[in-house]
Protein backbone atom coordinates (compact mmCIF):
# COMPACT_ATOMS: atom_id res chain seq x y z
CA UNK A 1 0.00 0.00 0.00
CA UNK A 2 1.67 3.43 -0.82
CA UNK A 3 1.97 5.72 1.71
CA UNK A 4 0.62 9.21 1.69
CA UNK A 5 2.57 12.34 1.88
CA UNK A 6 2.09 15.95 2.07
CA UNK A 7 3.54 18.79 -0.20
CA UNK A 8 2.71 21.67 -1.68
CA UNK A 9 1.68 22.28 -5.09
CA UNK A 10 -0.27 24.17 -7.49
CA UNK A 11 -4.02 23.74 -9.40
CA UNK A 12 -3.08 21.91 -12.19
CA UNK A 13 -3.67 18.77 -12.24
CA UNK A 14 -5.38 18.53 -8.66
CA UNK A 15 -7.63 16.01 -8.16
CA UNK A 16 -10.39 15.92 -5.15
CA UNK A 17 -9.31 12.70 -3.59
CA UNK A 18 -5.84 11.07 -4.18
CA UNK A 19 -5.09 8.18 -6.29
CA UNK A 20 -2.70 5.80 -7.22
CA UNK A 21 -3.63 3.42 -10.45
CA UNK A 22 0.19 2.63 -12.55
CA UNK A 23 -0.24 0.38 -15.04
CA UNK A 24 2.58 -1.56 -16.05
CA UNK A 25 3.30 -0.72 -19.58
CA UNK A 26 2.21 2.64 -19.62
CA UNK A 27 3.98 5.09 -21.38
CA UNK A 28 5.60 8.75 -19.97
CA UNK A 29 5.39 11.17 -22.20
CA UNK A 30 9.43 11.45 -23.36
CA UNK A 31 8.95 14.87 -24.49
CA UNK A 32 7.97 16.73 -21.25
CA UNK A 33 10.40 19.10 -20.48
CA UNK A 34 11.71 20.07 -17.29
CA UNK A 35 14.60 21.91 -15.49
CA UNK A 36 17.59 19.94 -13.90
CA UNK A 37 19.36 21.36 -10.80
CA UNK A 38 21.32 23.88 -13.06
CA UNK A 39 18.20 25.51 -14.81
CA UNK A 40 18.97 23.44 -17.70
CA UNK A 41 15.87 22.67 -19.96
CA UNK A 42 15.59 18.85 -20.63
CA UNK A 43 13.39 16.73 -22.05
CA UNK A 44 12.09 13.54 -19.91
CA UNK A 45 13.93 11.28 -23.21
CA UNK A 46 16.80 13.37 -22.67
CA UNK A 47 16.93 12.82 -19.00
CA UNK A 48 17.16 9.45 -19.39
CA UNK A 49 19.22 8.80 -21.93
CA UNK A 50 18.79 5.41 -22.86
CA UNK A 51 19.26 4.15 -19.37
CA UNK A 52 16.53 2.19 -17.20
CA UNK A 53 15.92 4.82 -14.48
CA UNK A 54 14.35 4.73 -10.88
CA UNK A 55 11.19 7.63 -10.59
CA UNK A 56 9.71 9.44 -7.29
CA UNK A 57 7.04 12.21 -7.75
CA UNK A 58 6.93 14.28 -4.76
CA UNK A 59 8.02 18.00 -3.80
CA UNK A 60 11.53 19.02 -2.89
CA UNK A 61 10.14 20.99 -0.11
CA UNK A 62 8.05 18.01 1.59
CA UNK A 63 8.16 17.57 5.30
CA UNK A 64 6.79 14.30 5.18
CA UNK A 65 8.04 10.53 3.37
CA UNK A 66 9.45 12.28 0.34
CA UNK A 67 12.36 13.18 1.57
CA UNK A 68 13.00 9.92 3.63
CA UNK A 69 11.89 7.84 0.55
CA UNK A 70 15.07 9.44 -1.54
CA UNK A 71 17.46 8.58 1.33
CA UNK A 72 16.13 5.22 1.50
CA UNK A 73 16.63 4.67 -2.17
CA UNK A 74 19.63 6.72 -2.34
CA UNK A 75 21.38 4.44 0.33
CA UNK A 76 20.00 1.34 -1.12
CA UNK A 77 21.38 1.92 -4.55
CA UNK A 78 25.10 2.66 -2.90
CA UNK A 79 24.58 -1.14 -1.91
CA UNK A 80 24.00 -2.77 -5.02
CA UNK A 81 26.57 -3.71 -7.80
CA UNK A 82 25.49 -2.14 -9.88
CA UNK A 83 26.92 1.27 -11.74
CA UNK A 84 25.63 4.58 -11.57
CA UNK A 85 26.74 5.40 -14.93
CA UNK A 86 24.14 2.74 -16.36
CA UNK A 87 20.86 4.01 -14.59
CA UNK A 88 19.16 7.15 -13.72
CA UNK A 89 17.47 7.69 -10.38
CA UNK A 90 15.39 10.72 -10.61
CA UNK A 91 12.87 12.94 -8.33
CA UNK A 92 10.68 15.01 -10.36
CA UNK A 93 8.92 18.00 -8.28
CA UNK A 94 5.00 17.89 -9.18
CA UNK A 95 4.96 21.70 -7.57
CA UNK A 96 5.23 24.54 -10.38
CA UNK A 97 6.04 26.77 -8.11
CA UNK A 98 9.84 25.01 -7.04
CA UNK A 99 13.14 26.33 -8.65
CA UNK A 100 15.86 24.28 -9.60
CA UNK A 101 17.46 26.29 -6.47
CA UNK A 102 15.35 23.62 -4.33
CA UNK A 103 16.14 20.84 -6.40
CA UNK A 104 20.00 21.62 -5.97
CA UNK A 105 18.95 21.75 -2.48
CA UNK A 106 16.90 18.69 -1.94
CA UNK A 107 20.01 16.77 -4.33
CA UNK A 108 22.30 18.11 -1.67
CA UNK A 109 20.07 16.68 1.21
CA UNK A 110 20.61 13.24 -0.17
CA UNK A 111 24.84 13.49 -1.19
CA UNK A 112 25.45 11.46 1.45
CA UNK A 113 23.15 8.80 1.78
CA UNK A 114 24.26 8.37 -2.23
CA UNK A 115 27.97 8.82 -1.87
CA UNK A 116 29.50 10.66 -4.58
CA UNK A 117 29.24 7.88 -7.08
CA UNK A 118 26.01 7.03 -6.31
CA UNK A 119 25.08 10.85 -6.40
CA UNK A 120 25.76 11.29 -10.42
CA UNK A 121 23.17 8.89 -11.28
CA UNK A 122 20.50 11.18 -9.66
CA UNK A 123 18.39 13.93 -11.27
CA UNK A 124 16.01 16.28 -9.47
CA UNK A 125 14.15 18.09 -11.66
CA UNK A 126 11.20 20.82 -11.73
CA UNK A 127 8.89 22.33 -14.10
CA UNK A 128 7.22 25.89 -14.15
CA UNK A 129 4.52 24.74 -16.56
CA UNK A 130 3.52 21.88 -14.44
CA UNK A 131 5.21 18.68 -16.37
CA UNK A 132 6.04 17.32 -13.53
CA UNK A 133 2.04 16.87 -12.78
CA UNK A 134 1.43 15.91 -15.95
CA UNK A 135 4.15 13.16 -15.89
CA UNK A 136 2.30 11.71 -12.40
CA UNK A 137 -0.87 11.72 -14.01
CA UNK A 138 0.25 9.43 -16.54
CA UNK A 139 2.06 7.54 -13.81
CA UNK A 140 -1.42 7.25 -12.31
CA UNK A 141 -1.16 9.41 -9.75
CA UNK A 142 -3.48 12.88 -8.52
CA UNK A 143 -2.98 14.45 -5.70
CA UNK A 144 -5.60 16.34 -3.32
CA UNK A 145 -4.85 20.34 -2.35
CA UNK A 146 -5.33 21.35 0.92
CA UNK A 147 -5.36 25.13 0.96
CA UNK A 148 -5.92 25.25 4.39
CA UNK A 149 -2.19 24.40 5.47
CA UNK A 150 -1.33 25.11 1.80
CA UNK A 151 -0.30 21.47 1.38
CA UNK A 152 -1.24 18.45 -0.92
CA UNK A 153 -1.94 14.87 -0.20
CA UNK A 154 -0.04 12.21 -2.72
CA UNK A 155 0.99 8.77 -3.04
CA UNK A 156 4.23 7.79 -3.26
CA UNK A 157 6.40 4.96 -4.70
CA UNK A 158 9.47 4.17 -6.57
CA UNK A 159 8.32 3.63 -10.35
CA UNK A 160 10.80 1.94 -12.36
CA UNK A 161 10.98 2.96 -15.99
CA UNK A 162 12.52 1.32 -19.43
CA UNK A 163 14.99 3.56 -21.19
CA UNK A 164 11.93 4.00 -23.49
CA UNK A 165 10.12 5.38 -20.77
CA UNK A 166 7.76 2.82 -19.86
CA UNK A 167 6.24 1.47 -16.59
CA UNK A 168 8.30 -1.77 -15.95
CA UNK A 169 7.26 -1.99 -12.26
CA UNK A 170 6.36 -0.17 -9.16
CA UNK A 171 7.62 -0.38 -5.34
CA UNK A 172 5.71 0.71 -2.58
CA UNK A 173 7.74 3.56 -0.63
CA UNK A 174 10.04 2.15 1.98
CA UNK A 175 8.92 -1.83 1.25
CA UNK A 176 11.51 -2.22 -0.87
CA UNK A 177 15.56 -4.17 -0.32
CA UNK A 178 18.37 -2.71 -2.04
CA UNK A 179 17.65 -6.35 -3.94
CA UNK A 180 14.69 -4.93 -5.03
CA UNK A 181 15.90 -1.97 -6.72
CA UNK A 182 18.88 -3.49 -8.59
CA UNK A 183 16.26 -6.34 -10.03
CA UNK A 184 14.02 -3.51 -11.07
CA UNK A 185 16.78 -1.51 -12.96
CA UNK A 186 18.10 -5.19 -14.56
CA UNK A 187 14.55 -5.76 -15.38
CA UNK A 188 13.79 -2.75 -16.69
CA UNK A 189 17.32 -2.90 -18.86
CA UNK A 190 15.49 -5.61 -20.56
CA UNK A 191 18.30 -7.55 -18.67
CA UNK A 192 21.27 -5.37 -20.65
CA UNK A 193 22.44 -4.74 -16.79
CA UNK A 194 22.96 -7.00 -14.15
CA UNK A 195 24.89 -9.87 -13.37
CA UNK A 196 24.22 -13.51 -14.28
CA UNK A 197 22.90 -14.29 -11.26
CA UNK A 198 20.67 -11.47 -11.82
CA UNK A 199 19.04 -12.57 -14.61
CA UNK A 200 18.64 -16.37 -13.37
CA UNK A 201 17.03 -15.80 -10.21
CA UNK A 202 14.65 -12.91 -12.51
CA UNK A 203 13.75 -16.26 -14.29
CA UNK A 204 12.75 -17.88 -11.08
CA UNK A 205 11.31 -15.29 -9.77
CA UNK A 206 8.03 -13.30 -9.25
CA UNK A 207 7.26 -9.83 -7.90
CA UNK A 208 5.34 -9.69 -5.04
CA UNK A 209 2.81 -6.30 -5.56
CA UNK A 210 1.50 -6.78 -2.32
CA UNK A 211 4.45 -6.56 -0.66
CA UNK A 212 6.55 -4.68 -3.59
CA UNK A 213 9.23 -7.24 -3.32
CA UNK A 214 10.92 -9.87 -5.45
CA UNK A 215 10.30 -13.53 -4.55
CA UNK A 216 11.75 -16.47 -5.60
CA UNK A 217 8.66 -18.02 -7.64
CA UNK A 218 10.01 -21.52 -6.97
CA UNK A 219 10.41 -21.44 -3.40
CA UNK A 220 7.24 -20.11 -3.14
CA UNK A 221 5.82 -23.44 -4.91
CA UNK A 222 7.59 -25.22 -3.01
CA UNK A 223 6.45 -23.41 -0.05
CA UNK A 224 2.84 -24.04 -1.64
CA UNK A 225 3.22 -27.67 -2.24
CA UNK A 226 4.49 -27.91 1.11
CA UNK A 227 1.77 -26.67 2.62
CA UNK A 228 -0.66 -28.85 0.42
CA UNK A 229 1.50 -32.05 1.35
CA UNK A 230 0.99 -31.18 5.17
CA UNK A 231 -2.98 -30.94 4.70
CA UNK A 232 -2.92 -33.34 2.47
CA UNK A 233 -1.50 -36.40 5.25
CA UNK A 234 -3.53 -34.13 7.67
CA UNK A 235 -6.53 -35.03 6.03
CA UNK A 236 -5.39 -38.83 5.50
CA UNK A 237 -4.96 -39.45 9.07
CA UNK A 238 -7.85 -37.79 10.51
CA UNK A 239 -10.20 -40.41 7.44
CA UNK A 240 -8.34 -43.36 9.26
CA UNK A 241 -8.80 -42.21 12.46
CA UNK A 242 -12.48 -42.11 11.90
CA UNK A 243 -12.54 -45.15 10.21
CA UNK A 244 -10.68 -46.98 13.05
CA UNK A 245 -13.56 -45.38 15.36
CA UNK A 246 -15.86 -46.88 13.50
Amino acid sequence: MAALCLFVAGTAFAAERPSFDPKLGAQLSLERELVDTSGRKLTLGETLGGRPALVIFGYDKCPNLCGVTQQAVASDLKKTSLRPADYRALFISIDPDETSADAAAARDDIASAAGPAGLSAWRFLTSSESAGAALANEAGITFDRRKDIDQFVHPIAVIALTPSGRISQVLPALTFTPRDLQLALVEASANKLGSIADHIFLLCAGFDSSKGQYTPAIWAALKVAGLATVFGLGATVLWQTRGRAR
